[in-house]
């Protein structure tokens, strides 16, 4: 049948065909975009198709779910990105537009108007599933999908099947055109678009624009669909001598159900303050803990967990930590839990160990002998919830591996294969080849990745180098520590390298570096190290993804270690706040003595045992404590200021000589001198990192007496010198740190307590010392 096309705005006559034919196959619909199908408009003459629907659909609405203004179609959006309020798709052909700023596709504007005028003839044959009944092909996606009209999980009631087009639950295409809300007795609220922006008055949050609200305009009174189904009043078995009443933005009251343990309830986190309360016992409970699920069902545990509402106290099976109101329950294991440690993550990867560690509701006696956690250094109630790796008997609570959501990585089953630690793509040897082996098959010449020569080893500080000189007061090129035996080096130059530094690995993975990366190992590069802050042109491993440089003492560092200058272990506790032992500043996040109350924080953990200085012929130990209690001994002999006693110093017995850190080790001990710069742009030839103790020739940029590190130009017959600090690169000026990237980040100083030691004396020091701080 061919009839005019005036009102379908084309040019030619239009053909309707009530039936599907081979033309039209593959043809689509200019109003909404979607494949022809059913009864549908054509031109003979070129290729414009419409649905019947389309075709016939009214060029304004006036919308029972928007009574401010009426729908206009216009045959496309008015802006460049525009969503359909319904659906929350792209909108790219026709739309009805309103200029509240609301936009629809042609189906969801008739559809929902449709739902509104209650004429709900699509429906009628569609299939109702419902959850944990009906599953899909695809039933990962549909856990991802949400209902257009509440906009909450699509599988947290009955649902329509997907072949009708829309997300809908059955009860919100159900739901009454008004409401009259008890707390809002002046108008009846409307189902309505969210247009206005409202946030909801009982959970507070913050209007999205997408989906249904009951609102009232006048009153700029809006509560979302899920919301309007809290009653005002409640009846619970937990609290049965009064009704609990609904009260609104009531502050300073405490939510009963909730309060013991904020960490595992959510209802906290959100920082409710609407609540049912009872005003005779001044009983409280935020709003979604007073209407939890009958029962959940996780992938943690094989059964599901059933509602157990009586106010007892209780410690959770699952992570071990006390409870006092709503539970879950499993009758079958016998297990009492947290609603929210239900959906604990069964596996997960840390930082502070190479392999995944599983969940265990409890763990045998004989199967774990150690049962401290290797977080937080407190006993792990092994009876109770932890995680653990079973090979390498490693074991945390619960509370500490999940403290941060950015710390720990959810491991699915499929993804561990049998494998449980991550192996690098490529090689972690550093030693590229092994030329010689002693008769112990220790490696007495190599070739090593980092230099360009042949590397011997020797066992012997008091052997003539290449130029004869002493190696005593040379320093490692890894660590830029002094060298101590056993080391390798370089009969053709200056290169020395620690036997262990040797062998780090050119790939490795942090304990305290939180985004578990494989990290790089590079040579030849002038860095801030992310941990400790010093500067140092030493060996570093690298984190491409945050762009953070380690440095080699500060990687090769554990959380628990042993100190020579403290007699028992000292264990890391990124929680821990105290006062160090060296510097006095209270701090969060230590090196902590179980068994005393010696503390530790990064900075001064570094601090070397022992220090040489030209003041003293002895060696300077380093000593915690101050002996002598009279103040006029209390001062520092090399640049003649006052000591806090409270501080750590470097002391000679014999000469009874004291010095600040900072003076007698200097400001920069982490680079090595002798090496070359090449970085400069403004001078020719390459420069060496020379240590002055004196003043010596003038900066050629600030024209003041060069001391401390200073940069020498290595041709004898250029005099171009100049100070470290005049011409270092802008990326190590910046006084940003990197601990945002690791588990000590916790380290914020409380208090600011100033060194009484100035920067001016600190280049007095002669900068040879010796480290002997790990095993």
């Amino acid at each position: 049948m061919e009839i005019g096309s005036q009102h379908l705005r084309h040019q030619h006559p239009v053909v309707f065909k009530d039936v599907l034919s081979d033309e039209t196959k593959e043809a689509i619909c200019l109003r909404c975009g979607e494949m022809v199908f059913g009864s549908s408009f054509s031109c003979m003459e070129c290729e414009f198709y419409l649905h019947k629907k389309c075709a016939e659909a009214p060029s304004k609405i006036d919308h029972p779910f928007h009574r401010n203004h009426p729908l206009v179609l216009l045959p496309k959006p008015k802006y460049k990105r525009c969503f359909c309020n319904f659906c929350g798709k792209t909108c790219e052909k026709s739309v009805y537009h309103c200029s509240c700023k609301l936009d629809f596709h042609i189906k969801c504007a008739l559809f929902s108007l449709n739902m509104a005028e209650k004429k709900l003839e699509e429906l009628k044959h569609i299939t109702v599933k419902v959850p944990l009944l009906f599953t899909e092909d695809d039933n990962k996606e549909l856990e991802k999908l949400d209902c257009f009209m509440c906009w909450e999980p699509l599988l947290e009631s009955m649902y329509f099947s997907l072949d009708c087009g829309f997300n809908l639950h059955k009860k919100c295409v159900e739901l009454p055109h008004e409401i009259k809300y008890p707390i809002h007795k002046r108008h009846p609220l409307i189902l309505q678009f969210n247009v206005d922006h409202f946030s909801c008055k009982i959970c507070l949050q913050e209007p999205s624009g997408m989906g249904f609200v009951y609102s009232c305009s006048p009153c700029r009174f809006s509560v979302h669909i899920k919301c309007a189904e809290f009653p005002p009043i409640l009846n619970l078995p937990c609290h049965r001598n009064h009704r609990l009443f609904l009260h609104l933005k009531r502050r300073g009251l405490s939510c009963h159900a909730c309060r013991k343990n904020p960490s595992f309830m959510t209802c906290e986190e959100t920082q409710q303050n609407n609540f049912y309360h009872c005003s005779s016992c001044n009983f409280g409970l935020h709003l979604e803990c007073a209407s939890p699920p009958l029962t959940i069902k996780e992938k943690i545990h094989e059964h599901p967990f059933s509602l157990f509402w009586r106010q007892v106290s209780f410690i959770c099976d699952a992570c071990g930590l006390e409870g006092n109101f709503v539970s879950y329950i499993c009758s079958t294991c016998n297990l009492l839990v947290h609603k929210k440690c239900i959906s604990l993550p069964p596996i997960i990867r840390i930082p502070r160990h190479k392999h995944p560690i599983f969940h265990k509701y409890f763990l045998q006696d004989h199967q774990f002998k150690d049962c401290d956690c290797r977080i937080c250094d407190d006993k792990v109630e092994i009876k109770y919830g932890s995680y653990s790796c079973f090979n390498c008997k490693f074991v945390v609570h619960v509370k500490c591996a999940l403290e941060k959501k950015g710390w720990y990585k959810e491991v699915e089953p499929k993804d561990i294969d049998g494998k449980l630690a991550i192996v690098p793509k490529m090689s972690t040897n550093p030693i590229d080849c092994v030329i010689e082996n002693n008769e112990d098959g220790e490696m007495t010449k190599i070739k090593h990745f980092s230099h360009e020569h042949i590397l011997i080893l020797s066992k012997n500080l008091i052997e003539g180098h290449c130029d004869g000189a002493s190696l005593m007061d040379k320093y490692c090129d890894g660590c830029v520590l002094p060298v101590s035996n056993p080391f390798y080096y370089c009969s053709q130059c200056d290169f020395l390298l620690h036997k262990s530094c040797a062998k780090s690995p050119k790939q490795q993975q942090l304990w305290f570096h939180i985004c578990q990366r494989f990290l790089i190992l590079l040579v030849g590069y002038i860095f801030r190290c992310g941990l400790c802050q010093s500067e140092c042109n030493g060996f570093s491993y690298m984190c491409k993804k945050c762009d953070v440089h380690y440095c080699l003492y500060c990687a090769t560092r554990d959380y628990r270690i042993k100190h020579q200058g403290h007699k028992h272990p000292l264990f890391f506790d990124r929680k821990h706040e105290g006062r160090c032992d060296a510097c006095n500043v209270k701090v969060r996040g230590l090196y902590k003595c179980k068994q005393c109350s010696f503390n530790l924080h990064i900075k001064c953990l570094r601090l070397p045992l022992t220090a040489s200085h030209k003041f003293d012929k002895h060696q300077l130990a380093l000593t915690y404590k101050e002996g002598n209690e009279y103040s006029e001994y209390q001062f520092c002999d090399i640049c003649e200021e006052k000591r806090d006693p409270s501080h750590c110093f470097y002391h000679c017995p014999t000469c009874d000589i004291s010095a600040h850190p900072y003076c007698a080790l200097g400001r920069y001990p982490f680079i090595k001198p002798g090496s070359i710069y090449n970085e400069l742009e403004d001078h020719p030839h390459p420069l060496t990192f020379v240590r002055k103790i004196f003043s010596g020739p003038r900066c050629q940029k600030c024209g003041q007496p060069c001391r401390d590190l200073v940069l020498e130009c290595a041709d004898f017959s250029c005099d171009y010198i100049v100070h470290w600090d005049c011409v270092k690169p802008a990326y190590l000026r910046s006084k940003k740190t990197a601990r945002h990237k690791t588990e000590t980040y916790e380290i914020v100083p409380e208090t600011t307590e100033g060194s009484s030691c100035i920067i001016l004396v600190q280049s007095f020091a002669n900068f040879s010392f010796q480290y002997f701080l790990l095993f």
